[in-house]
């Protein structure tokens, strides 16, 4: 069967494509530190501010914007009424300062702020620094700046401020989200597809990736979908763990029935290192020298893919072209793709590979799509933000024990005898909540440089076939 006729086959997975909770959303930091409140004179609260911002300089790495610099005697919370309102001061004379983390020492602070005592204060008294407990992170919802403005302190809370830290911004995620959800299906079942030739061919694993350019499938129209929707996929690959191992007869090696670390090759052959390793080869194609007769293709759906981004390198190319970046350039040849409706070429030729190579603005995976049949082990997802993916798509039946991208449980359960086992081996003195197994959660890690949006596809059917599918699922690293 060709590639052209399997596509032709292929029917699309039923189902909502849903954001991927981040670890800064299901496992919140609430960090807390002490910090110093005493009563000035309200008419000097901005020298206050200077001479303190001046004095001991706020740490640029820990912006704590989110506190309140002052609170008036009214929005002091209850708690510390009793030990701040010191009886004889007025609300319209004073109010009271808070001095934020990293704490000088009280001498110092007796030395600078002693000029702005409150009003009345006899002379040769020290100011009273009392400490409170402050939050060293944003508050995420009103519910929670109210809590801590009456537990702790007075706090801001601002729905914009944090949310790129923590999450993708709600405005990016939507669009993305309603860009990926009508043809997700249809990438899938390619994505399952190559996954089975993968199986039977007894090269690697049932995982299969397909890498989509959102600027080629945005010139479709929407009734054309049907009979343009691969037009858009890039480059496919399937697992190829055991290609580097003598085969002894087709069919599904046997070695995938089991888990044997041993058996499983590098993470360089997974799914999603190798369809990394197809687009990189064809970028670099344009480059003097260059030979593609070591493309590591392992069946016909991965060439004839790859065949549909063509090359031809010219006498004009003979230099190395730039690396890139200029914001990932977009020259006037590749921005065709970009428009909704463009115009037509003169000929039937198109005016550019699906994968632009690096003389276009072609630039490592930087704006493309992957669409995977299971959740990426760690290895593969810090390739994936290497990569610079734009975003990040899989099955939540495809969530697995040994993937990376995830910060909550896995649909599949764990087993009874390894769940027995490490409750037999817990502490009794640590928490419960050590009792769950910790998850990378690599999708949206603000310490990391690049963060690709990141999907579940739900099947319609999900609901009846997950418990039969989380028992007979073989754990592995995809």
């Amino acid at each position: 069967m060709d590639a052209e006729e399997i596509l032709r086959g292929i029917k699309p997975l039923v189902g909502e494509v849903t954001a991927i909770r981040t670890v800064q959303e299901t496992c919140p930091c609430e960090d807390y530190a002490d910090a110093y409140v005493t009563e000035v004179n309200v008419k000097c609260a901005s020298k206050v501010i200077k001479v303190l911002d001046s004095s001991f300089p706020r740490d640029s790495a820990q912006p704590l914007s989110h506190l309140r610099r002052f609170a008036k005697h009214n929005q002091v919370p209850e708690y510390l009424r009793p030990v701040l309102l010191r009886e004889g001061s007025s609300p319209a004379q004073t109010i009271f300062v808070l001095i934020s983390p990293p704490l000088p020492d009280i001498d110092s602070l007796q030395n600078v702020l002693s000029p702005f005592a409150p009003p009345g204060t006899p002379a040769g008294d020290q100011l009273a620094f009392h400490t409170v407990r402050v939050p060293l992170q944003p508050p995420l919802t009103t519910i929670q700046a109210d809590a801590w403005s009456q537990t702790m302190w007075p706090v801001v809370f601002n729905p914009s401020a944090p949310r790129a830290m923590i999450a993708p911004p709600p405005q990016i995620l939507s669009r993305a989200r309603d860009f990926i959800q009508p043809k997700a299906g249809r990438y899938l079942a390619l994505a399952q597809r190559v996954a089975e030739e993968a199986e039977q061919s007894g090269l690697g694993r049932g995982v299969g990736a397909v890498v989509v350019d959102p600027d080629l499938e945005a010139q479709f129209d929407d009734e054309e979908t049907d009979n343009h929707w691969s037009d858009a996929v890039v480059a496919v690959a399937g697992d190829g763990r055991y290609s580097r191992a003598a085969v002894s007869e087709p069919g599904p090696n046997p070695a995938s029935q089991t888990y044997n670390p041993d058996h499983e090759g590098g993470p360089e052959l997974h799914a999603l290192m190798r369809v990394v390793e197809l687009i990189s080869s064809k970028r670099r194609e344009d480059r003097p020298g260059s030979s593609s007769t070591g493309r590591p293709c392992l069946n016909h759906l991965e060439t004839y893919f790859l065949s549909q981004s063509d090359v031809t390198c010219s006498d004009d190319d003979s230099e190395d072209p730039s690396p890139v970046p200029e914001k990932y350039q977009k020259t006037e040849t590749s921005s065709h793709a970009i428009h909704k409706h463009p115009e037509p070429a003169e000929d039937d030729t198109p005016t550019t590979a699906r994968i632009r190579p690096r003389s276009q603005g072609g630039y490592l995976c930087t704006d493309l799509d992957v669409y995977l049949t299971h959740e990426p082990c760690i290895c593969c997802c810090m390739g994936l933000l290497l990569s610079r993916f734009r975003a990040v798509i899989y099955p939540r039946s495809g969530r697995m024990v040994s993937g990376g991208l995830a910060s909550e449980p896995v649909v599949k359960p764990v087993p009874v005898e390894e769940e027995t086992s490490a409750t037999e081996n817990q502490d009794p003195k640590t928490d419960d909540t050590q009792h769950q197994r910790e998850y990378y959660g690599l999708h949206w890690r603000k310490e990391l440089n690049w963060r690709a949006l990141g999907f579940e596809f739900v099947e319609e059917t999900e609901a009846e076939t997950e418990t039969k599918e989380a028992t007979e699922t073989v754990a592995f690293h995809a």
